[in-house]
């Protein structure tokens, strides 16, 4: 059963991707329709129970008052002649999904629900917000959201959600949002400088650090090429925190580093490089923009002593590169071939490393003593970097994901690498003195 929910707002126009837009898409694109589900954005909204049963009209409005509020919830994806661009509506019909479920099924209802909602890829010119409720007893008692990542990375996501919520409990927003993405695209054209001196940086680390990372094809693929490894780790979690708290950094700082220093001694190289997907959300005017301003910055690490010692001295470097991740993407791309073809090789690291959790975890979830979990999830056959490094809440504490191509780095050495990091952390926190 559908709902059909009309939404209208004052702005719309046509426009060229923003930077972090233009970066997505690419990586998209990279992956093919296949596989391109991989990067959609999910979210669930528990319905509050403050203010009694809601009945689906009633979100359904809600939801239509979200969408008419952020540029990027009505902006279609077009492919034109000279590439893509995005035609932002100002008025349009979003379907939802309606699920009936029993009180005590709901849960699992909604998890079905938006799972199911985010298992195909969005195609040009669709809608890039996907909804669905689940009914219980005529009240919606879930809220399953799915967004194109081109138009929304995952804090945009919880932008979403926090509006949505506000507007169930409260009936309305006090403030418009602080920038929005058609602004967003005047204001990046009208500072090319700022992107030459990014693509300027990024040009001058690329030329001390190994082509890639790890080697081309050294090995058989598995199936799927693509393996993704979870280990779920409370005192990985724990000992994360004390390090940032001795440190005075963020436990994302602390496991960026050691794992740098971790691909050092597995490649052997003598410089890591890594890119980082920076969140670009650094002042006021950024903070509940929806839009994908993802990007990748570039962080470097040579010879370096402890844990701790090393996360102090890199912190400066780490600075730089959240600093160095806004810019052209064409723009980018054309340095990397034209460097690439100065040195003969493919120049770049293709090793990320992304902190998806909503935020700073106090190293209080679950017992430090509680003895960590590794699980295989789904892989692929497509993927558009070769390794990556991925932060999440996962069951209630710190999980951290591996997604590698296995013709690079075998399953083993995924599942070796992620028990060495746990082992590495854990021991360099004991090592430190008590607060």
């Amino acid at each position: 059963m559908r709902l059909e929910v009309g939404f209208a707002a004052s702005r719309s126009g046509t426009a060229e991707f923003a930077w972090g837009q233009r970066a997505i898409w690419g990586a998209v694109q990279q992956v093919g329709p296949d596989s391109a589900h991989y990067f959609n954005v999910p979210r669930v909204l528990a319905v509050p129970r403050a203010g009694g049963p809601r009945p689906p009209e009633a979100v359904a409005a809600a939801l239509a008052e979200v969408t008419g509020r952020h540029d990027a919830l009505r902006s279609l994806v077009r492919l034109g002649a000279d590439g893509p661009y995005q035609e932002v509506a100002a008025a349009g019909t979003l379907p939802v999904e309606l699920t009936e479920a029993a009180r005590d099924e709901a849960g699992d209802a909604a998890a079905a629900l938006v799972a199911r909602l985010a298992a195909r890829s969005f195609g040009d010119g669709e809608q890039p917000l996907r909804a669905g409720f689940v009914v219980c007893d005529g009240a919606v008692t879930h809220v399953a959201l799915v967004i194109s990542h081109v138009v929304a990375d995952w804090h945009a996501a919880g932008v979403v959600v926090n509006d949505l919520r506000t507007l169930l409990l409260r009936g309305a927003i006090a403030r418009p949002p602080s920038s929005q993405l058609l602004d967003l695209v005047r204001e990046e054209r009208a500072a090319p400088a700022r992107s030459d001196r990014a693509i300027a940086q990024w040009e001058a680390l690329l030329r001390t650090v190994p082509s890639a990372m790890f080697p081309e094809a050294a090995r058989p693929a598995s199936t799927p090429r693509y393996a993704r490894a979870v280990l779920t780790s409370p005192r990985l979690n724990h000992a994360a925190y004390v390090l940032a708290r001795q440190t005075g950094v963020s436990t994302a700082t602390v496991l960026l580093v050691a794992v740098a220093m971790l691909l050092r001694e597995l490649t052997g190289h003598e410089v890591s490089a890594i890119t980082p997907i920076v969140h670009n959300r650094f002042d006021d005017r950024t903070r509940d923009l929806v839009t994908s301003l993802n990007q990748l910055g570039l962080f470097t690490l040579g010879p370096s002593g402890g844990l701790a010692e090393t996360v102090v001295s890199a912190y400066p470097a780490v600075l730089a590169s959240y600093r160095r991740a806004r810019y052209d993407t064409p723009a980018m791309q054309a340095m990397i071939d034209r460097l690439g073809a100065d040195r003969g090789v493919s120049v770049f690291p293709s090793c990320c490393f992304n902190d998806l959790r909503p935020g700073e975890d106090q190293g209080t979830a679950g017992r430090a003593d509680e003895e960590s979990e590794l699980e295989w999830l789904p892989g692929t056959d497509q993927r558009s970097c070769d390794f990556c490094v991925a932060l999440m809440r996962h069951k209630g504490t710190l999980g951290v994901e591996v997604n590698a191509d296995t013709t690079r780095l075998s399953e083993g050495e995924m599942e070796t690498l992620l028990h060495r990091l746990e082992s590495f952390v854990v021991a360099s926190a004991h090592r430190q003195p008590a607060s």
